[in-house]
């Protein structure tokens, strides 16, 4: 009967599509760090702000397939991101209660799954898949492999495949065979374990497939050390640019473009709320952030910037509009 709910299980998750293209939300961050240092963010790519009711993320532990899920609730903003961190805030905290670093927390848009007995969706480790889906199960995307050949005793997933490793186990001399990327005892080696995962910048979508016939983290995500958070709370990848101009309701402009004496003017016909400068490889260059009715912005920098650049303004009402820049 086990064995018949598994195949079961996955067949539902095969049926879905490979992945989706700048269409829906989507896992754009994993932080697995130490203690309860674990969040999630989450990316919406459109040109419009989607309501996350109706929206879960589920955690199938240790190659199970039984889901430990938790309903989402509020909105992402266009071409923005939603930040989802493990509750757990008291600072007098000890043992499995020992509190996110503040760091971490400042990150959040909001903190989840404070009880591990009640909900144990946000306690993912580096041998857990966890999966963003509708609340009728449709997948929208997937973060590892949900069932086997991973079990319990591995530690995760790696980058290697095929490949022997001699190390010392206390002092005997051991060796294992890495299959499946799944990394086994090597725990140093597991890319979803003690990491932050960013999804790469050619990422326009989710995976609604379960990785078959098994999970490549580094086809899809970059690994960044463990408890670095500095990218949470922004995402670049081609769908921040592509179609930008799909809704022009703001009459964004920017002028001269392109941009000499490394100075430029944003105007629009709705306030402006905050406007970011990414360079082509996603690294947030600048941002500025406004908290009175503002339609246009001289800006101005004193570094010293060449080549194309990406304008990121968001507007008061919600909308995002992105312009590709060329500073001479």
């Amino acid at each position: 009967m086990k064995k018949t709910l598994l195949y079961l299980f996955l067949f539902l998750f095969a049926i879905g599509l490979k992945a989706q293209n700048c269409t829906d939300i989507f896992i754009s961050e994993y932080v697995e760090g130490t203690g309860n240092n674990k969040a999630i963010e989450l990316f919406n790519p459109t040109s419009l702000p989607i309501s996350l009711t109706g929206y879960k993320l589920v955690r199938y532990s240790n190659g199970e397939t039984t889901p430990y899920d938790v309903a989402l609730g509020g909105t992402i903003a266009a071409k923005s991101t939603y930040v989802i961190v493990l509750d757990k805030r008291d600072p007098d905290g000890t043992g499995q209660e020992v509190a996110v670093v503040a760091e971490l927390q400042a990150k959040a848009d909001t903190f989840m799954c404070p009880v591990y007995t009640v909900n144990r969706m946000m306690y993912f480790n580096g041998n857990d898949a966890v999966t963003l889906e509708k609340m009728d199960g449709t997948v929208v995307d997937i973060f590892a492999q949900v069932g086997p050949p991973l079990v319990e005793a591995d530690n995760g997933w790696g980058s290697l495949n095929d490949t022997t490793i001699n190390y010392n186990s206390g002092g005997v001399p051991t060796s294992y065979t890495i299959h499946n990327y799944i990394v086994g005892p090597l725990f140093w080696l597991a890319w979803s374990m003690n990491h932050t995962l960013i999804r790469k910048a050619t990422i326009r979508g989710g995976v609604q497939m379960n990785p078959d016939p098994y999970f490549m983290v580094h086809t899809e995500w970059d690994s960044i050390p463990v408890n670095v958070f500095d990218s949470l709370g922004s995402h670049f990848c081609e769908c921040t640019y592509l179609n930008v101009n799909e809704s022009k309701v703001s009459d964004l402009s920017i002028f001269p473009n392109p941009v000499t004496d490394n100075e430029f003017s944003v105007t629009a016909n709705e306030p402006i709320g905050s406007i970011h400068i990414f360079d082509i490889a996603g690294k947030q260059i600048d941002n500025i952030s406004f908290t009175e009715r503002t339609f246009s912005y001289s800006y101005k920098t004193t570094r010293s910037l060449r080549g194309f650049y990406l304008v990121k303004v968001s507007f008061s009402s919600g909308l995002i509009e992105t312009e590709k820049v060329l500073f001479k």
